[in-house]
């Protein structure tokens, strides 16, 4: 009624559209991608379950599900995905901003881009690829519990065993997340324009100096896990997978947060006037 009061209902719509297309694009990826992999899962089960201390729990939960595999693939790909798409509405602003975006005529001083990019593009692009990595997250656990529940993981055993097959599959998913945390990680360069950290608003000192090569450096280590997840496929064991979630957490730590922490409370505040005053008169 207000909108219509003002003549401007099409912005109501607009808004509206929005909200409406972003969930069902989003739920509908989400649910693809689930129930794609869910399927590949099924596919890799071997023809006879190893036998283990689970087998009588799970020979009971396959009487009951192999005669209905396809409705519980989708019924599981479509809770899961009700879950995935359910906030992404909020961010119909972010969308309709990139989906409109224009040119400033302006670049920032840091990378040389238009301002436009960070005000109407950097913000939606964000929001894509965290998404896009908690949702893989969500696949990865989903489809490890169906190898386990197909036999292609058994951890009550002897040794922990996995097919061959199993693996591979879980390393191209691991890969692909690797692939899509670098994503965020160049993004991320950009998101320091709009930094916080230090006296005043935009890239300081601590963030130019310290933060940007720290997350050089994670970008780095992200494409190389990648490399070792696929080559991980035609190894065996679980090795090259260990040392890559290994040193990736230890750099994000160590370098992502501990360092510039340490440098901005030992190195930079003591001297803020100097150090500073470039970044300063770019705010200004």
């Amino acid at each position: 009624m207000w909108f219509r009061w003002l003549g401007l209902t099409s912005v109501w719509r607009k808004v509206l559209g929005a909200r409406f297309v972003l969930v069902l694009i989003f739920i509908s990826l989400f649910f693809v991608l689930c129930w794609v992999n869910l399927v590949v899962a099924d596919r890799l089960a071997p023809r006879r379950r190893p036998a283990g201390p689970e087998e009588e729990l799970l020979e009971a939960w396959h009487s009951f599900v192999d005669r209905r595999a396809r409705l519980v693939r989708v019924a599981v790909a479509g809770v899961l995905a009700l879950i995935a798409g359910a906030g992404v509405s909020s961010q119909w602003n972010e969308w309709l901003l990139f989906n409109n975006s224009v040119s400033f005529g302006q670049k920032d001083p840091l990378y040389g881009k238009d301002i436009g990019f960070y005000v109407f593009r950097l913000p939606f692009l964000s929001f894509l690829t965290n998404w896009l990595f908690f949702s893989l997250v969500m696949i990865l656990l989903i489809t490890a519990v169906q190898h386990y529940l197909n036999g292609g993981i058994r951890l009550q055993v002897e040794r922990d065993y996995v097919t061959p097959q199993v693996k591979a599959h879980l390393s191209l998913l691991l890969g692909v997340l690797a692939l899509v945390k670098a994503g965020d990680y160049w993004l991320q360069r950009y998101e320091l324009v709009l930094s916080g950290r230090g006296v005043i608003d935009g890239a300081t000192y601590t963030d130019v100096n310290v933060q940007r090569p720290a997350i050089y450096l994670l970008l780095m280590i992200s494409l190389l896990s990648f490399g070792l997840l696929i080559t991980n496929i035609f190894r065996r064991g679980w090795q090259l997978p260990a040392v890559t979630v290994g040193l990736w957490a230890f750099s994000a730590i160590a370098a992502g947060s501990v360092y510039p922490a340490f440098v901005q409370r030992f190195q930079v505040e003591p001297a803020q006037s100097t150090k500073e005053r470039v970044y300063v008169e770019r705010n200004i």
